[in-house]
């Protein structure tokens, strides 16, 4: 594959991301992770069965679904849309591999999960995989799909350009040879698939006027800012087809509409539950709200490219300002909690991580303290600390937290609430007079490498912090083409030991996916992989592993 040049896929990456507006920039895995999720989500439901009876799946019906913001296109190649799009992409066309409900990598399209030899791969394809225009899988769409996300260079470019080659063997089988190895390209190829004789023809249309994936749901009609319907695929390749007739989509960002129009019967499922709605959804006699882990990482990060948060001591002095617990314990909970590393709990934990020693390294507040600090580092007594944030409310009240600390230590703060595009283009300037903290989120697939390399290393497609300690960048660079996993564990503990020493960002929470669901929609569950919500559909996903997996119904 050709080489991508690195500032222009920065560019695009972040004009995807803006595209989005809020977290999971990128297709990440925007929104949402503690625990290994269990079988019962952390509701009081858990799976939309909320009467605790069990009834008989029927076929038929139809889902009415408001999710926070509209998808912009459905075309695997690109991500302009962001978690929105993504989301409904997974209904609509089959990954490579994909991820049960204990994030395992699992296959889907693959037969089996493929074995990594040095640079080197080889993948099999499911010889009864067809798309919904009847026409099977290849190995030709995968070569051709991957290949476009660099030639076209999509933001998606970046997972797959340390692909060399993609040797196209027979119909079913691929080898992929490697610029170097690059242990995380398993979870690279955890991709949707596109058909490339039909996507070839219109490239631009393709996910706007021309929708043909593998999945188990077509789309019959899609009007940006309005609606996406589909309908399930009876003919569907895998063990079952959906149980749903029908899925119609309807973007309605204000949290208060969502829950008006759940309460009405105008929809039977809404997505993100803020807070203070919890107990007006639980209250209500024929809904309740489905709760679960998510990878995500929601932070507050520093300009260290220039000014006054460019200086060690003006950032530990920053962590002494504030009670972030008290600020979780207000604004998060029960929809996430405290977060002390920029790993999610489920990737630590799997990973072995010092979990209790990251916990324990955070500063308590101590403005007695923060007032030391700030003088050592020689900060002007009239210096502004310029806080940008945008999308969710929870986030903008953590940065007010943040603000109001400071200022109990003597020094102005201001938040300032900026739409996503120019929020972005403001930290990615390094420009102190613009902006000196930045609050945003992050979700990624389960591997160390996908939550840092990006985020945090100097040459990463979304670092805004300009963090250059050249350790730091060697030990991620490393983990990267390091085989050995023991080996690669103690180089991400060496690095997020950095990470904290020198508050690079100030880790602040996970978010849980919720949703409001009524009694009648059987067998919705979370999935903390937050763009495999709504979790309408499982089914290979969760053969390789002792999870249920999901065929949603409407009793009714």
């Amino acid at each position: 594959m050709p080489e991508n040049d690195w500032q222009d896929n920065r560019r695009k990456f972040i004009q995807a991301a803006a595209s989005a507006g809020l977290v999971g920039v990128a297709g990440c895995t925007g929104g949402d992770d503690t625990e290994t999720p269990t079988d019962n989500d952390s509701s009081s439901s858990g799976d939309g069965d909320t009467d605790g009876q069990t009834s008989t799946a029927t076929r038929g019906g139809s889902l009415k679904f408001a999710q926070t913001s509209s998808p912009v296109e459905l075309d695997p190649v690109n991500n302009n849309g962001g978690n929105y799009s993504i989301m409904l992409k997974n209904l609509v066309y089959s990954p490579v591999l994909g991820y049960d409900r204990n994030t395992n990598l699992v296959p889907i399209l693959a037969e089996e999960i493929p074995t990594l030899e040095g640079n080197e791969f080889t993948l099999n394809l499911d010889a009864d995989a067809t798309f919904h225009n009847g026409d099977p899988v290849t190995a030709e769409d995968v070569k051709y799909t991957f290949e476009a996300t660099v030639e076209e260079q999509t933001s998606y470019s970046s997972n797959f350009s340390v692909v060399d080659t993609i040797e196209v063997e027979d119909e079913q089988t691929a080898h992929f040879t490697l610029n170097e190895p690059y242990v995380p390209i398993l979870h690279a190829i955890a991709h949707p698939v596109a058909p490339k004789s039909v996507r070839e023809e219109d490239p631009e249309g393709f996910g706007i006027d021309t929708f043909v994936g593998s999945g188990p749901f077509e789309v019959t009609d899609f009007e940006e800012n309005d609606h996406v319907t589909m309908v399930g695929w009876d003919d569907y390749w895998g063990s079952g087809s959906p149980n749903l007739d029908e899925v119609r989509f309807t973007p309605i960002n204000e949290p208060t509409n969502r829950v008006t129009q759940l309460q009405t019967g105008e929809q039977d499922a809404i997505n993100r539950i803020p807070p203070q709605f919890w107990s007006t959804i639980q209250e209500m006699p024929d809904a309740d709200v489905i709760e679960g882990p998510s990878l995500s990482y929601q932070f507050a990060a520093f300009n260290q490219n220039e000014g006054e948060c460019a200086k060690r001591d003006v950032r530990l002095a920053i962590d002494h300002c504030v009670d972030l617990d008290q600020a979780i314990d207000q604004y998060i909970k029960p929809g996430g909690g405290r977060i002390h590393s920029p790993l999610p709990a489920s990737v630590a934990e799997a990973w072995d991580m010092p979990l209790d020693e990251w916990t324990n390294s955070w500063a308590e507040k101590d403005i007695d303290r923060a007032q030391e600090l700030f003088e050592s580092a020689g900060v002007p007594d009239d210096w502004t600390c310029n806080i940008i944030v945008s999308s969710t409310e929870k986030r903008r009240q953590v940065a007010v937290s943040i603000s109001n600390g400071i200022q109990e230590a003597g020094y102005d703060a201001q938040v300032q609430y900026l739409d996503f595009a120019t929020m972005l283009d403001r930290f990615d300037s390094g420009d102190a007079s613009q902006v000196n903290i930045y609050l945003l989120g992050w979700t990624r697939a389960p591997e160390p490498d996908r939550f840092m390399y990006e985020l945090l290393h100097m040459d990463g497609a979304f670092q805004g912090q300009y963090y250059d300690n050249e350790r730091f960048n060697e030990l991620l660079a490393e983990a990267r083409v390091t085989t050995d996993r023991e080996q690669r564990r103690e180089m991400y503990i060496e690095a997020i030991d950095l990470f904290i020493e020198d508050r690079v960002h100030l880790p602040l929470y996970y978010t849980s996916v919720s949703m409001g669901v009524k009694d009648y929609v059987e067998r919705l569950k979370t999935h903390p992989v937050t763009t495999y919500n709504p979790y309408l559909y499982g089914d290979r996903n969760n053969t390789n592993a002792d999870t249920e997996g999901s065929n949603v119904w409407m009793d009714q």
